[in-house]
């Protein structure tokens, strides 16, 4: 199924790209559709799945199941980002939709979070639609098909756009496609978004070297699909690297119409803007209320770079030496390398090439290269531009592979003896590289990949007379050398082991009223819980929700694994979040006020018998307190207190009483509540903007609640309250963008009838 649906979308893709951006032959049609198969195929050929999912038995309670259902130790440690927050994410979108919900709230994590506000889900992209059509595991295979697809198209038709033969722009196809950063990163919605790159140079350069509403639509088209794709900082990047080349275009002698140019492109850009606000309005709103974003504007951003000691010639020596990469991993840094190959033909090109355009390509690489190392001043410069000094522009290094990718088409087309003497002299410069690094730090097998193939290329350039097959050689021999440098960084792994059946998770399964769960030290590491749908009350994500950091200190801490770890089960405040299961060693003995569910496989499910509902009446509140998170922290029982932000002096109040019940409702709760007297409730949800609460049909105030979390006022008698979460940037942005669609279907309906009637009325 993920074969037959990546090979539908390419189809199309293809299509559509013959149709209205450049005529293709089928032979180059073909090989464009294959190309991603040379690296996903051993997953989507064999039903396997090309995700990480082994990751999750690193720990309990799934490490104890691995020898039982096959799963292999962990393959490649810097994919735990996609194992634990990229899989859960997109079941938490795949279940929203389910559930006929909007993606805009994750209940799974972290005492509820943001998902379209977060944009990481990619939950307005067309790529992620048809990916939830598959099992979730197996989904990431037709994720990074179709990456690596969209990352070829676009670099064949930018070559092709520079009259480059098929043979050449396929082979910009296959350096780019599987370039370092995108071989790495294809799964992250980082790798996703930097592979549209060429597309959007593209159609910059369309738009301005034949401006009409064609082009703009392919502009604005490509920005479309480039906002959904999830990651707003390679956005930036992206555009940033766009508006340069446009730049370059434009200012080029015989460019007679600017003017108009310019228009299209601002016309593109925003309707672009206008199509994509559902998607963007939630994320500005989201941004300023983290801990990531607060990091960034305030310490980042006001202050100068700063580059440890050594970081620029590890960066430097390591891409031009992949094989030494591994003795500099103190530092982590982006990868720009596109393989010797690739390298070698870049070099040529500078050389030989009559292409104008090859001196663009090699200032965006070179600028690239300095600022992804962070090279005194382009760095430090690109540092101080407004919204980039908000951003890694290490990561501008993903830019470097495609300039690569360009220059080497342009050689390939201007391919002589002297090429093979530049490979020659790249292959004796690696071998020297190596010969000066002490023996037993070479990765042997990046050291093979790098050199073999680009010495057996400088063979067949040197001595091959029959011309027209060193083009096809080089790109069996590029692909052969990105498969072995790179080909495997993502396993590709049994389905059975993509989070099988618990027997630990069964006893919950069954219960209908709201709880969390947690875990012990590392254990179930977070979001794994997702794929069971149970809701785990730690967090690990890219955006956090400030206020509900700062409440660590009173029920956890910040451990090794990236995320908040949790080591003593008493603290108070995991009642008042509504954990009501953990998951523990068998061994350890049980917690006070915690009794024992089921033991499996060396883990142990308890239950706590001292939880709170996820709403709850507390007997007293405290009004108007400053330093609530330290009182927080010393309170010994949640039932009895709660903290309400509200304005006035400060003062403790009685509170109710009251009971209340709650059931889970589309994108919310429905609450009912009985109260002898005026009081607070306290829902235990995380407080993101974007809550709105009624009372009996009347809205009301939400306020913060301990710190992080909801209170709404109910006064005296029986009343329901409804809760949900529903940002006003979403509502707006919905109707921007459906309006946008609206009035494009419509002038699409309208223009080829007003054409009809002049046609006629002129017969």
């Amino acid at each position: 199924m993920t074969l037959i649906l990546y090979i539908l979308s390419a189809a199309i893709l293809l299509g559509i790209a013959h149709a209205h951006v450049t005529r293709l032959t089928r032979w180059a049609a073909l090989a464009l559709l294959l190309i991603p198969l040379v690296f996903t195929g051993r997953a989507l050929l064999t039903r396997r799945v090309y995700a990480p999912v082994e990751l999750a038995y690193m720990t309990e309670p799934l490490n104890a199941y691995s020898a039982e259902v096959g799963a292999p130790p962990p393959q490649n440690g810097m994919l735990s980002d996609i194992a634990f927050q990229m899989i859960p994410w997109r079941q938490a979108l795949r279940r929203a939709m389910a559930e006929h919900e909007w993606p805009l709230w994750n209940r799974f994590e972290g005492c509820g979070d943001i998902l379209a506000g977060a944009s990481q889900a990619a939950p307005f992209s067309p790529f992620t639609w048809i990916a939830l059509l598959l099992p979730v595991a197996a989904s990431f295979g037709y994720t990074a098909s179709i990456g690596f697809f969209m990352a070829a198209l676009g670099a064949f038709l930018l070559a092709r756009d520079f009259e480059c033969s098929e043979l050449a722009s396929l082979i910009a196809a296959a350096v780019f496609a599987f370039s370092a950063p995108m071989a790495l990163q294809i799964l992250w919605p980082l790798g996703f978004a930097w592979a549209f790159l060429p597309l959007v140079l593209l159609a910059a350069r369309r738009v301005v070297v034949a401006p009409s509403m064609r082009s703009a639509s392919l502009l604005a088209t490509v920005l479309v699909l480039e906002v959904v794709t999830g990651h707003p900082e390679t956005l930036l990047h992206v555009t940033f690297l766009g508006g340069i080349y446009g730049a370059y275009e434009l200012l080029r002698p015989g460019r007679p119409q600017r003017g108009r140019a310019i228009a299209y492109a601002v016309a593109a850009g925003v309707v672009a803007l206008l199509l994509t606000a559902i998607a963007l309005l939630p994320f500005l709103e989201a941004s300023p209320q983290t801990a990531e974003h607060f990091m960034r504007a305030e310490v980042f951003a006001k202050s100068p770079l700063r580059i440890p000691a050594g970081r620029i010639s590890a960066a430097l020596i390591s891409d031009l030496l992949p094989f030494a990469r591994h003795l500099f991993r103190q530092f982590l840094f982006a990868r720009a390398e596109a393989g010797s190959i690739a390298l070698a033909l870049a070099i040529f090109a500078l050389w030989k090439s009559r292409t104008r355009e090859r001196w663009i390509f090699a200032v965006l690489g070179v600028l690239c290269l300095m600022v992804s190392a962070e090279v005194w001043p382009a760095a430090q410069f690109i540092h101080r531009l407004p919204l980039l000094q908000l951003a890694m522009n290490d990561r501008l290094a993903s830019a470097v592979p495609l300039c690569l990718a360009i220059l080497a088409a342009f050689a390939v087309d201007a391919l002589s003896d002297r090429a093979g003497a530049v490979m020659a002299g790249l292959l004796i410069l690696l071998a020297a590289g190596a010969s000066g690094m002490r023996p037993g730090s070479i990765d042997i097998p990046r050291f093979v990949g790098e050199l073999a193939p680009l010495a057996i290329a400088a063979v067949i350039v040197l001595f091959v007379r029959n011309r027209p097959l060193i083009a096809p050689s080089l790109l069996a021999l590029i692909l052969l050398q990105r498969t072995i440098s790179d080909g495997a960084l993502i396993p590709a792994n049994d389905a059975k082991i993509a989070f099988p059946p618990v027997a630990l998770f069964q006893p919950m399964q069954s219960i209908r009223e709201p709880f969390r769960i947690v875990a012990t030290g590392p254990a179930l590491f977070p979001n794994t819980a997702t794929m069971y749908g149970l809701e785990d009350a730690r967090v690990m994500t890219a955006m956090s929700l400030n206020a509900f950091m700062e409440t660590f200190p009173a029920w956890c801490h910040r451990g090794g694994y990236g995320f908040n770890q949790i080591d003593d089960l008493t603290r108070p405040m995991l009642s008042m979040m509504n954990v009501r299961f953990a998951v523990v060693p068998q061994n350890d003995p049980i917690p006070y006020g915690w009794r024992d569910v089921v033991a499996d496989h060396g883990s142990r499910l308890i239950e706590n018998t001292r939880v709170l509902p996820r709403a709850f009446v507390p007997r007293s509140v405290r009004i108007g307190i400053s330093n609530d998170v330290e009182d927080m922290t010393a309170a010994t029982n949640f039932a009895d207190v709660a903290w309400i932000d509200v304005p006035g002096i400060a003062h403790d109040a009685a509170n109710g009483p009251g009971t209340v019940s709650i059931r889970r409702r589309k994108l919310g709760f429905r609450i009912d509540a009985s109260m002898e007297r005026d009081g607070w409730v306290v829902i235990s949800e995380a407080a993101w903007k974007g809550w709105r609460a009624d009372v009996d049909g009347r809205s009301t105030i939400i306020v913060r609640a301990n710190h992080a979390f909801l209170g709404v006022f109910v006064p005296a008698g029986k009343h329901t309250i409804r809760l949900t979460y529903l940002p006003q940037p979403f509502v707006i942005g919905r109707a921007i963008t459906f309006g946008t669609l609206a009035m494009i279907v419509l002038g699409m309906v309208i223009s080829p009838q007003r054409h009809r009637g002049r046609r006629e009325k002129r017969e």
